[in-house]
């Protein structure tokens, strides 16, 4: 079986990396995470298998990870520029890579990009080659012409997956598409995330703080470091012996400074660490007590699943997909987006209440313990052998 997973995205959660090999072998995203996944899966079930992964970047390249191939193609100038070159474009160069390799089929990640979904799609129909979708957007196209423009590739894939039952409700009903067609496959996390020794975590990573708290996620608006920052700035006074550490770089670090330098509560207890390697997270989330983000729109946020299953209490908004991690917030606190008053009560909650907050984090690690990259990647080469053995059977 020959899988070809497609994404229009950089493959590493430091979107600054220019060097291939570094990217899908040292920093590798999600997306690396679950090619390899699967590719053990395959390698269990259907020997001799190949998995590869297509991506648009800023060189052309070619790398191996764990048996799974990756191609780069870089797209032509002016499309160099990162908010084009994520899959809002269209290669020619990228397709004929992908037809190239000559996959039974198509794992298609980008399905939001409705301009190169739809030629995709033309491309993989005139070819023969069956593909299915997975929907990462927080939403779908709010635009009449971009809906029409997606109709066609969602329609004519053989299967949908959509990480939340609010997703999949929203582009079945909004595209018209066949219910019998979708399937509920949530992305998963490492299994290197897993409750550590707390002291030996502490003394490793440096961290100080009762409680600490944690940020790992990109420093963008979307991410919206700035609310949560806010809310915390309200809150630190009342609680001086918390920390908050701030893993990740991005789009706005400046802003991010700027507001910690503005605050004397934020420079004493706000610090932040820049690009953190994924392999370093584990010991670090386990040296915290409260994971904290402030996402405006999210498909099924990874970050903040590894962190639960490493047992950090969550303090999330209130995107459907952290409603579901959280059994409608049972298990954390949940704010609306963008609001820093809400943010600023779920955050004294979470460090007040140390009975509830430390009764929760006992119980995450178990509770999320189904969200592995391994349970996803089962489901979705069962999802596969389901496609070509009904393609067989036409």
């Amino acid at each position: 079986m020959r899988i070809a997973f497609v994404f229009g995205s950089i493959p590493t959660r430091n979107d600054r990396e220019t060097d291939l090999r570094r990217a899908v072998v040292d920093k590798k995203d999600w997306l690396g995470q679950e090619a390899e996944s699967v590719r053990a899966a395959l390698d269990r079930r259907h020997p001799g298998s190949a998995v590869s992964v297509h991506i648009m970047y800023t060189i052309d390249g070619r790398a191996e990870s764990s048996g799974v191939e990756w191609f780069a193609t870089k797209p032509m100038w002016p499309m160099t520029r990162r908010s084009f070159y994520q899959g809002k474009q269209w290669s020619r160069r990228f397709m004929r890579g992908i037809l190239d390799w000559k996959p039974d089929l198509v794992h298609w990640q980008m399905n939001s990009y409705a301009y190169t979904f739809h030629l995709a799609a033309r491309s993989l129909v005139k070819h023969g080659i069956p593909y299915v979708y997975q929907h990462h957007g927080p939403h779908l196209a709010r635009k009449g012409y971009i809906r029409r423009i997606l109709r066609y590739p969602n329609t004519m894939a053989e299967r949908g997956i959509y990480l939340t039952k609010y997703h999949e409700e929203m582009y079945r009903e909004g595209l018209g598409l066949d219910a019998a067609k979708s399937r509920i496959i949530r992305v998963g996390y490492d299994e290197r995330f897993r409750p550590l020794d707390r002291a030996a975590c502490r003394a490793k990573t440096g961290f100080k703080g009762e409680p600490t708290l944690f940020w790992a996620a990109g420093i963008t608006k979307r991410k919206d470091p700035i609310t949560v920052l806010k809310a915390y700035e309200t809150v630190a006074p009342e609680f001086p012996k918390s920390h908050f550490y701030i893993a990740g770089s991005g789009l706005i670090d400046g802003e991010v400074d700027a507001l910690i330098a503005s605050s004397p509560v934020l420079q004493r207890q706000v610090t932040r660490l820049g690009y953190v390697n994924n392999a370093l997270l584990p010991e670090m989330e386990n040296a915290a007590d409260i994971y904290v983000m402030g996402s405006r729109g999210e498909g099924f946020c990874v970050s903040s699943m590894e962190a639960m299953a490493c047992g950090l209490f969550p303090v999330l908004t209130t995107v459907p997909c952290f409603v579901e991690q959280t059994d409608g917030g049972r298990l954390g606190e949940l704010f609306e987006p963008g609001n820093v008053q809400q943010c600023a009560a779920c955050l004294r909650r979470a460090i007040g209440d140390v009975q509830r907050r430390e009764r929760i984090r006992r119980e995450l690690p178990e509770t999320v313990r189904t969200l592995t990259w391994g349970y996803a990647a089962n489901q979705l080469v069962d999802l596969y052998e389901e496609v070509l053995s009904e393609r067989a059977g036409r």
